[in-house]
């Protein structure tokens, strides 16, 4: 009898440790979670570095998804440390990954307005030249307010297309040289939105006509990371490199890499978000970009607090917008305040000719 209830001593022991080890490491993952989450009110203009932080936050909720059967296995009672830990970042989660399960405010056609944000890098991605398909798209889709970023609008090819489309009804208004709006409302005027880094990075803002109220349509393509192709194979190689020393070498370059770009998004936001104050009270506002950043950033959460995301109200999943191999993100956003109802978000993954997908929304005024 002494000996079975040592025996029972022993494994009791062995358990509390093994429970307070794995505590222990939720405990930390769920720090790790929430510092993500974090960093997204830290202005990479002045920390960069922290910027880059929240592209770790699916690593980490990932991590903590693990828990919960691991829990629910073996110490049911401490379920609750991982289910209120990513509850507390619960915003956070479903900016990452919507859950929505229906259409908001399905309505006759006639009310909706389609828009279209796109980062069309100039139409030569997968095949190298898909210049016909791209527009071929574009003139086919239907939508009524259409963004594009990496877009050579001088380009003398693009000529007879935009004469087609012109005559489908599209006015066409070239921002910076990367940068167009084609849409089938009257264009009342337009604004640059300056920032201190505004070279072929930045924004504007075009006041639309639409249905006898003034809508403002902002285009936005925050700061690249400029990878080079040499830089995306290195990362590529990165992931499956077995030197501990080169990895390190790596992810080191990689990080420069990122927290150099941070900056110039940053001042970029920053100035999107004083245009965006200062707009009359009440305007309607619908807001296209390339950010280069994940729900899970600066850029994101400041244009957040003031507008609603449409993939965030209607989508579904993570939302994948950019193809390149080895970076799954979204990182093109459609934003819009919030007297417009969102009826339906698509992400379209059939058009080839970018390294990024069109992503498509129908809003409808309140």
């Amino acid at each position: 009898m002494k000996d079975r209830a040592d025996k029972k001593n022993e494994r009791s022991v062995v358990g509390k440790f093994f429970t307070s080890i794995f505590l222990g490491a939720n405990l930390l993952s769920l720090f790790l979670l929430w510092a993500c989450c974090a960093t997204t009110w830290v202005n990479p203009a002045f920390h960069p570095r922290m910027a880059v932080a929240g592209l770790l936050f699916p690593f980490f909720l990932f991590l903590n998804l693990l828990f919960l059967p691991f829990w629910l296995l073996f110490r049911p009672r401490l379920l609750v440390v991982p289910v209120v830990g990513m509850a507390i970042c619960g915003g956070y989660i479903l900016d990452y990954f919507p859950v929505s399960l229906s259409s908001h405010g399905a309505s006759d056609e006639a009310d909706v307005v389609t828009v279209m944000q796109w980062n069309a890098y100039d139409f030569h991605s997968y095949p190298r030249d898909s210049v016909g398909a791209g527009f071929a798209y574009l003139e086919e889709s239907g939508a009524d307010i259409i963004c594009l970023q990496e877009y050579g609008f001088q380009n003398r090819r693009y000529q007879e297309y935009h004469d087609s489309l012109r005559a489908r009804g599209y006015n066409l208004r070239q921002g910076n040289v990367l940068r167009c709006v084609m849409t089938r409302y009257p264009i009342l005027s337009c604004d640059t939105v300056k920032a201190e880094t505004q070279r072929h990075n930045g924004s504007e803002a075009y006041h639309l006509l639409i249905g006898g109220d003034t809508v403002t349509l902002v285009n936005a393509h925050l700061e690249c990371y400029r990878f080079s192709e040499d830089d995306k194979d290195e990362y590529g190689s990165m992931l499956n490199q077995r030197s501990k020393g080169k990895f390190k070498q790596e992810l080191l370059f990689l990080l420069q890499k990122l927290s150099s770009s941070s900056h110039n998004r940053a001042l970029q936001t920053q100035a999107l978000a004083d245009y965006l104050d200062h707009l009359p009270r009440g305007r309607r506002v619908i807001l296209c970009g390339d950010f280069n950043e994940t729900p899970i950033s600066y850029s994101y959460q400041t244009v957040s607090r003031r507008l609603q995301n449409v993939f965030r109200r209607c989508g579904r999943g993570v939302g994948i917008t950019f193809r390149e191999k080895n970076f799954p993100v979204r990182i093109d956003h459609i934003f819009c305040s919030r007297d417009w109802d969102c009826v339906s978000v698509h992400i379209d993954r059939t058009m080839t000719a970018s390294d990024h997908c069109p992503v498509i929304a129908k809003l409808k005024k309140r």
